[in-house]
């Protein structure tokens, strides 16, 4: 597994596990998590939590609610980062995550921007790679031989359907925590990652790419 990738994983569970053993999970969550009302008026909470409101767009994206949220996403992560990452090279693919996640928390906050629940998880920054990888192989063949760009597109297509579906519903805050799926932050990454990747390509490998993977 490439650097990178390999590097997050390893964070992520780190940061699982720290979460998991320190003496109040809930106030920890609470502090590095995204909570849209206060990136939205910049409230800063006492300590532990960053010193900016804004900072937390990016601590909130090595934090996840269960053993399942963290291992899903992991999973995705280990599937689909190390050839993204051979595409950009290991520093540009660091910025690209950290870019989607900040995106997909941005967004998730312009959408319920008074909302108190906290919103954690790295899905955001997992929902750019996918959509780098739609972009840059979209006719790699994946699960029982279907081209990556049907098992993105599906996946991304629920994404969306489920996302405004909420917001025309009940109008509940979304959230990847306690039960809830923060569905914007997914789309704002992914749309993120769509957009971007061509940005962030290392150039001597485009070429190559494009006509090994058409």
């Amino acid at each position: 597994m490439p650097f990178v990738t390999g590097a997050l994983v390893l964070l992520n569970v780190a940061v699982f596990f720290w979460e998991l053993t320190g003496a109040d999970p809930d106030r920890t969550i609470a502090a590095f998590a995204t909570i849209p009302y206060d990136v939205s008026n910049r409230i800063t909470l006492a300590p532990p939590s960053p010193p900016d409101a804004y900072l937390t767009l990016i601590t909130a994206q090595f934090f996840h609610a269960s053993t399942l949220h963290l291992v899903s996403n992991m999973i995705f992560l280990a599937g689909f980062g190390p050839e993204v990452e051979w595409l950009l090279g290991h520093g540009r693919f660091l910025g690209f995550y950290l870019l989607c996640g900040i995106v997909g928390n941005v967004v998730q906050t312009m959408v319920m921007p008074g909302s108190h629940v906290p919103s954690l998880g790295a899905s955001g920054a997992i929902a750019g790679v996918l959509g780098g990888y739609l972009i840059a192989f979209p006719t790699r063949p994946l699960f029982l031989r279907v081209p990556a760009a049907l098992v993105i597109l599906a996946w991304a297509g629920l994404q969306f359907v489920h996302g405004f579906g909420t917001v025309a519903g009940a109008g509940s805050a979304l959230s990847e925590r306690g039960g809830g799926i923060a569905y914007f932050t997914h789309i704002g990454g992914f749309l993120c990652g769509v957009i971007t990747v061509g940005l962030f390509r290392r150039r001597e490998v485009g070429a190559r790419a494009a006509r090994y993977y058409r």
